[in-house]
C-alpha cells in the first residue's frame, strides 16, 4: 500500500521533497523523496533521545509494504542502510512508542545536496566540512582511498563507485573512532550491520582497481547526535586518493 493508505505513515510530513539532509524526526512525523537514485543510498539513522528509549522507522518505497527499522536507545554511532531503491519513492515516519524518542536521519547518493568538490588523485589531504561530498575520476590501476583525523571524535564517512554487487549495490560505509573498534575484511571481527568497516583509531584505507570509474565520497559528520549531549568538537577531516 502507498503511504496515503496509512493512518499514521506519511500522514505528517515536515518535507515532502527530502534530499536527504540531515533532519530530527519527532514521533510521527515523516519525511518523504519523491524519488530515489537509480543506484546505491546510503540511508543513516540514530536514536536521538536522551532517555532510554528504543525507537523505531517505518520506511515505505512504492508498493511495497513498510519496513521497520529499529533505532536502540543511546547510540553513540548511526545505524547504516545501504539500498538500491531503484528510482521508486521513499517515505520514513518516526512510529517510536515514547513520545520522547527523535530519530535523527540523513542520506546520501551521487547527484543529491550542494555540488562536489574536485578529489585529486596525486595523494593531496583535502580537509572535509560535515555533510559535503568529494567527487574523482579513478586511475585504471590499484588506488588507495585513505581517511584521517586529528581528533578523538567518530567520523562517520560513505563512497561510493567501482562494479555492483547482485543487488546493484556499490556503496561503502566506514566509521573513524568508533566504538565498534577494527572490524570488516581482515579483521577479526564482522563489521557492524550497513558498515564495510569501521577502525577504533583515526586512520582508515581503502584499496582497490575499479579502472576508470567516477568515486564520490561524503562525510556525515563527527560526534554524537544525542540531543542531550554536546556535540564534539572536531578538526575536518582529510581524505586522500593516491595510485599505488
Amino acid at each position: 500500500m502507498p503511504p496515503s493508505d496509512f493512518t499514521i505513515l506519511g500522514q505528517s510530513l515536515v518535507n515532502d521533497n527530502w534530499d536527504g539532509s540531515p533532519v530530527e524526526l519527532a514521533v510521527r512525523d515523516s519525511v518523504a523523496m519523491p524519488q530515489t537514485p537509480n543506484g546505491s543510498m546510503i540511508l543513516a539513522f540514530q536514536n536521538a533521545s536522551e532517555l532510554n528509549n528504543d525507537g523505531k522507522l517505518a520506511m515505505t518505497s512504492g508498493s511495497n509494504p513498510p519496513q521497520f527499522l529499529l533505532a536502540r536507545a543511546l547510540a553513540l554511532q548511526p545505524t547504516i542502510l545501504i539500498n538500491n531503491w531503484q528510482a521508486n519513492n521513499l517515505t520514513l515516519t518516526n512510529v517510536s512508542v515514547n513520545a520522547k524518542t527523535p530519530i535523527w536521519i540523513a542520506a546520501y547518493g551521487p547527484g543529491m545536496g550542494a555540488a562536489p568538490t574536485p578529489l585529486p588523485t596525486n595523494g593531496d589531504a583535502i580537509p572535509v566540512a560535515v555533510d559535503t561530498t568529494l567527487k574523482a575520476v579513478t586511475l585504471p590501476q590499484f588506488m588507495q582511498l585513505g581517511f584521517q583525523t586529528n581528533s578523538p571524535g567518530l567520523c562517520l564517512f560513505a563512497f561510493i563507485g567501482g562494479p555492483q554487487d547482485s543487488k546493484g549495490n556499490n556503496a561503502y560505509a566506514i566509521a573513524l573512532n568508533s566504538q565498534y573498534g577494527d572490524t570488516g575484511p581482515g579483521q577479526p571481527t564482522a563489521a557492524p550491520p550497513g558498515y564495510y568497516g569501521t577502525t577504533g583509531g583515526n586512520n582508515y584505507t581503502f584499496e582497490f582497481n575499479w579502472g576508470t570509474s567516477v568515486l564520490f565520497v561524503a562525510y556525515f559528520g563527527s560526534g554524537s547526535v544525542l540531543s542531550g549531549l554536546p556535540k564534539v568538537v572536531t578538526a575536518a577531516p582529510t581524505v586522500t586518493l593516491q595510485a599505488l
